[in-house]
């Protein structure tokens, strides 16, 4: 007959996770690395909302994380459905956990702000910045005209005298 193997019993609070929990309080869900344009741009966009994230990881693979917490996660920073928790959480060791891996960061990049992504664009990449940068002038200057456009059109579609658009100024 096999002899049956139990883990010991541990206090709760001897958990390596006990009080941590840093992975149960973001989603990261794997995005393909900007290459044109308008994918920069949606960097960008993400980073100009709160809880909102884009990390590279040590193999180069580029993420977007979410600042969220596990619904099932209990005060103390332990799982309240251990014994049927997704496949995903299983497969995690907490040994390779940010909160026990000193020596090196747990990414090679990561961005919570759009000014600090595009300064890092700058830099790390100037060619294809300078061409995302004038995009994006364009993109505004296509903006503008097209919200002067509407502006016009509201304005001579008043009831009454006609009304002359102010002059614009000279750019």
């Amino acid at each position: 007959m096999a002899e049956l193997e139990l883990l010991p019993i541990i206090k709760e609070s001897e958990h390596p996770c006990f009080d941590c929990a840093k992975c149960c309080n973001y989603v990261a869900v794997e995005i393909d690395e900007p290459t044109t344009n308008k994918e920069y741009d949606y960097v960008v966009w993400y980073l100009l909302h709160q809880g909102v994230s884009v990390f590279v990881d040590w193999d180069n693979n580029w993420y977007i994380q979410f600042q969220t917490r596990c619904d099932k996660l209990t005060e103390n920073g332990l799982c309240g459905i251990y014994e049927t928790r997704p496949a995903i959480c299983r497969d995690f060791d907490w040994r390779e956990c940010e909160q026990h891996v000193k020596e090196e960061a747990p990414d090679k990049w990561s961005w919570t702000e759009a000014d600090v992504f595009l300064t890092w664009f700058e830099r790390k990449r100037p060619k294809a910045f300078k061409k995302f940068d004038a995009y994006r002038q364009k993109k505004q200057r296509k903006a503008e005209e097209k919200e002067l456009q509407r502006v016009k059109v509201k304005i001579t579609d008043l009831p009454g005298p006609p009304v002359e658009a102010p002059p614009t100024s000279p750019s």
